[in-house]
């Protein structure tokens, strides 16, 4: 029951029959009444008719050659009286039936013998007229001329409603087939679900449902595409790893432990950069969607805070310049871990007490971030792939995971914002980040 209320083929073929239903009613009791009224006027003039017949000295029996008025059909129910003016009864149609004899002109009801009657009483210029029909026989007569009236509409209400439980039907045959598409799919079958013949109503449902299993494919693309190369790329430093322990363990005196020491905490180093950069890489794909205008100064900073101690370390001295205010949209901690992946590939191949420099501008076109290094650059014939996860580029050596600019790109994808590898004019690689426009 509970499945059949909701149900909108339920509900149309319940509420559209029966609201066919009280309009044949209203209609039929609308019309059986108009029919009553008609008909009752109609006798009243067949009443009103007779009387003025018999005024004008027609004959009240046949006998003549054109009939008399009581030969006609329609006439044979009436009860006619005929009075003088003194009183003196001159006819009577029915012998046995005597009327009153009070006059009433024009229409009035009388009661005689139990029976009423509908009278119409007229005054010519030498009698009285009194013309009378039985109710019962009017109202009988009435009722059969209302019923031929409204045997139409009850004919058609049935007929009605098996027209609207076809169309209805054959309206919410799309929306079933699309069910059953959908209900017969297996887990792993994100495809479209098709659009063909659906109501306008349902076709912008399923036109976003179909853009939601869009994403959820993308996502479920990503994510596969993610454990597989997080797998294989896990496997070969965590294999180092392994190794250099066992290397611990044969050291066999102190300078030789001490540098296998070493070289597992290297490892260990490096394997933990390579988690927090998947991790990374993982929470700004499922990054929600809400942004705010931040000052991209402020981001820079906190970015610049985080790779200022590794840059002290070897000497290398950052700068920063250009427009203070210049302002864009979007997610602080996302832009912060944008910024720093730049910085920290500049502070990485930088060469020891080389020099990587900050600008800051802002136009009509938007907000623009570069990031220049005096290191060795990468060639412009990998400028591309680089942007590819786990590519190293050649002369990259084990410093870099692959990580670093795709989390870039993927960060900027997110904001809007195109990532160009350019020449620096310090000779090594400049990152340029540029912004889109601010809406008016």
């Amino acid at each position: 029951m509970k499945a059949a209320a909701h149900s909108l083929r339920g509900r149309l073929l319940v509420f559209l029959p029966a609201a066919i239903f009280v309009a044949a009613l209203i209609q039929g009791a609308i019309a059986y009444r108009g029919a009553l009224i008609q008909t009752d006027e109609i006798f009243d003039y067949q009443l009103q008719r007779t009387a003025i017949s018999l005024s004008g000295g027609n004959p009240l029996l046949g006998g003549g050659p054109e009939g008399g008025l009581l030969d006609d059909p329609a006439s044979r129910d009436l009860i006619i009286q005929i009075w003088t003016p003194d009183g003196v009864r001159l006819f009577r149609s029915t012998p046995r039936l005597v009327l009153p004899d009070r006059i009433v002109l024009g229409f009035s009801n009388v009661e005689t013998e139990g029976t009423t009657y509908r009278m119409y009483s007229m005054q010519a210029p030498l009698q009285i007229i009194q013309v009378a029909q039985d109710m019962r026989v009017r109202t009988g007569m009435a009722r059969t001329l209302a019923l031929r009236t409204i045997w139409p509409i009850a004919a058609m209400a049935p007929l009605l409603m098996l027209v609207v439980w076809w169309v209805v039907s054959r309206s919410l045959l799309p929306v079933e087939r699309a069910r059953r598409q959908v209900a017969a799919r297996q887990p792993d079958d994100l495809s479209p679900v098709s659009e063909a013949g659906l109501p306008d109503e349902v076709q912008p449902l399923v036109h976003e449902l179909n853009l939601l299993l869009a994403r959820v494919r993308r996502a479920f693309a990503a994510q596969k595409q993610f454990v597989g190369d997080a797998a294989h790329e896990l496997r070969s430093p965590l294999a180092a790893l392994k190794l250099q322990l066992q290397s611990l363990r044969r050291a066999g005196d102190e300078p030789a432990r001490q540098l296998a020491m070493e070289r597992l905490a290297a490892g260990m180093d490096r394997a933990t950069r390579l988690i927090e950069q998947l991790l990374s890489l993982a929470r700004q794909e499922d990054a929600e969607s809400g942004t705010s205008w931040i000052d991209l100064a402020d981001v820079v900073r906190a970015a610049l805070a985080d790779v200022l101690p590794q840059a002290q370390a070897r000497g290398i001295d950052i700068g920063m310049e250009g427009e203070e205010h210049a302002r864009v949209q979007g997610r602080h901690d996302g832009l912060v871990l944008l910024v720093r992946n730049v910085l920290d590939n500049a502070v990485k191949y930088a060469p020891d007490a080389g020099r990587v420099d900050i600008r800051l501008g802002e136009s009509p076109a938007g907000a623009v971030l570069d990031i220049d290094d005096d290191g060795p650059g990468i060639p412009p014939g990998e400028r591309a792939r680089v942007f590819d996860r786990f590519y190293r580029a050649q002369g990259a050596g084990a410093q870099g995971s692959g990580l670093g600019l795709a989390i870039v790109q993927a960060i900027a994808q997110r904001h809007g914002a195109t990532v160009e590898l350019l020449d620096a004019p310090l000779g090594g690689l400049r990152v340029r980040v540029r912004f889109p426009p601010r809406k008016a």
